[in-house]
This record gives structure tokens, sequence and C-alpha cells, in this order.
């Protein structure tokens, strides 16, 4: 989601990604400081497509001052294989 399609979609309140296996079993990301409020939360900008479908308070963090998501993994491969096709669907919408 950082690599391939937060620069598509401009979803720039992504938490930045540092380091990552290929498996995606860890990623390292800058730290982060909490907590935040949901009026904070609420006030960010509305994306379409979605980063994520889940929009908890806890997902986020500061970094830097910056209010980011922290949280937008996907946590197996049925939804991940399903974003993707989602997503590139999206992209081609936006390209036409």
């Amino acid at each position: 989601m950082w690599r391939t399609w937060r620069p598509i979609f401009g979803w720039e309140t992504l938490c930045p990604i540092v380091l990552a296996d290929p498996l995606g079993l860890f990623v390292v990301m800058p730290r982060a400081t909490q907590p935040v409020s949901q009026a904070e939360v609420a006030a960010l900008p509305d994306y379409y497509p979605l980063v994520t479908s889940e929009n908890k308070v806890d997902d986020y963090g500061r970094v830097h001052g910056v209010l980011l998501a922290l949280d937008y993994g996907l946590p197996d491969i049925d939804m991940v294989l399903e974003r993707r096709d989602y997503y590139r669907r999206k992209a081609a919408e936006r390209q036409q």
C-alpha cells in the first residue's frame, strides 16, 4: 500500500515504511506518539478509494507532529488479493 498505491491515490496520511520484509511479516516505521483524539482523526482528508475500512483512533499517531495512519495493513492473503484487485480497478478508473 505504501509503495504501490499511495502514490497513485495520493494517500498522504500513511505513516512511511522505512523497512519491510518481502512477506510483510515485519514492518519498520518511524516512532509515533499517541494518543490522538477522534476529532483529529475525523478532520483528516477523506480518500477515495479508502485505504482501509477500519477507522479507529488507536490506528493513528503523530510522526514529527504530523497525524498519520499507523495501522493500514491487511490481516490475511485473501484480503490482500481482494484489495489489490480493487485498487487496480480504481486506478484504471482514475486514468479514464
